[in-house]
């Protein structure tokens, strides 16, 4: 897109031109100085050089009330044969800030097939990357030095100084991938901003025994390797979606979405279906300049049934225990790689451990930029 776009805040409710309800105080666009308002979501199609539709079909009301999460029933699964899942289908969707000048779009889809040398009766397979908005979109028309129009107020427990840093390179292992890169910097990962914790909320519905603990753990051995801190905040009553927004004043006021841990199963998240036990991404924020782009918020989705299967294992705990820092990896900006001796293989092969590609590149993404002022 290259006309300029002049935010406005609306002052009456109103529909904007592809078809969707503004409500008074909500921002949208007007192009090239025209007087018809442009909704963010058509924003974001622009952005992304897509045709603007004449209206969008939305599939569920936007922001979603809050509602526990139904108890399941999991059906009785036959055997599973030796075999591949099929590759990813990435199928975007929307999702408009409440209170920032852009719009970021959500990107399900699953990096990475199960391995088709696991047997019948092993482990569930550590599954993909879900990013749940994938990369930030970059905004045009604002002032690129100030990103107070598209980024929520910096938290009361933010620093202009890292909360902590990774320990030195101790190898020169390449067994790494990124979700994401910066070219205009010379391929730096997009990272997290390590000023910040990295905040979880937890839906336990369907969580195995020990279930808190595990995500303790596992949290633990990645802030190990990145200095990125968490805070694990508590449970929500936050079902897992496919459109999430990146700010819900609703559950969680005016600031980024927190991280949403999810014990769940496939009957609520179709893509747990089969033997892969998780899936897990980050999501980036709006940006003005390449060097704003980071990640803000994210989500985790985890098999809870196949996580009670795995425990009642010999080994159960050290096995879920590597799926989830498997996940969290996913969450910080790690893909899989193609070499069985890393944990961020794409199936479980006995793994207990973060490999020394693993570390590197975990080390690497603790090396973010602080955008506190």
């Amino acid at each position: 897109m290259q006309e300029s776009v002049e935010m406005v805040h609306v002052g009456r409710a109103v529909r904007c031109a592809c078809g969707e309800d503004l409500r008074p105080g909500e921002r949208a666009g007007q192009l090239g100085g025209q007087s018809e308002l442009v909704c963010l979501w058509c924003l974001a199609d622009l952005q992304a050089g897509r045709q603007r539709p004449r209206a969008r079909r939305v599939e569920t009301t936007w922001p979603a009330a809050p509602v526990a999460h139904p108890p399941t029933r999991r059906r009785r699964r036959r055997p599973a044969s030796t075999r591949r899942l099929r590759g990813s289908a990435a199928a975007p969707l929307v999702v408009a800030l409440l209170v920032v000048a852009a719009a970021v779009y959500l990107h399900p889809a699953l990096f990475g097939r199960s391995g088709s040398n696991v047997a019948a009766d092993g482990p569930p397979i550590a599954g993909g990357d879900l990013p749940s908005w994938f990369k930030g979109v970059p905004i045009t028309g604002g002032s690129p030095g100030d990103t107070r129009d598209i980024w929520p107020p910096a938290p009361p427990d933010a620093r202009t100084k890292p909360l902590g840093t990774p320990g030195p390179s101790l190898s020169s292992s390449t067994d790494y991938v990124f979700m994401h890169t910066i070219p205009e910097l010379g391929g730096r990962p997009v990272a997290w901003d390590p000023c910040r914790p990295i905040r979880l909320v937890v839906n336990d519905a369907a969580a195995p025994p020990g279930a808190d603990e595990l995500l303790r753990e596992a949290a633990r051995s990645v802030s190990a390797a990145t200095g990125l801190h968490f805070v694990i905040e508590g449970p929500t009553t936050e079902t897992p979606a496919t459109r999430r927004p990146p700010i819900d004043k609703h559950l969680y006021g005016n600031r980024w979405s927190p991280v949403l841990v999810a014990w769940t199963d496939p009957t609520v998240v179709p893509e747990l279906e089969g033997r892969v036990a998780g899936i897990a991404g980050p999501a980036g924020a709006p940006y003005y300049t390449a060097s704003q782009q980071h990640w803000v918020s994210g989500t985790v989705n985890l098999d809870g049934p196949q996580f009670r299967e795995v425990l009642r294992r010999a080994d159960g705990w050290a096995g879920a225990r590597a799926i989830v820092m498997h996940e969290l990896a996913h969450l910080t900006g790690l893909s899989h790689v193609p070499v069985k001796d890393q944990l961020m293989f794409e199936a479980s092969v006995g793994q207990r451990d973060f490999g020394a590609g693993d570390r590197e590149g975990l080390r690497q993404l603790g090396l973010g930029t602080c955008f506190t002022s």
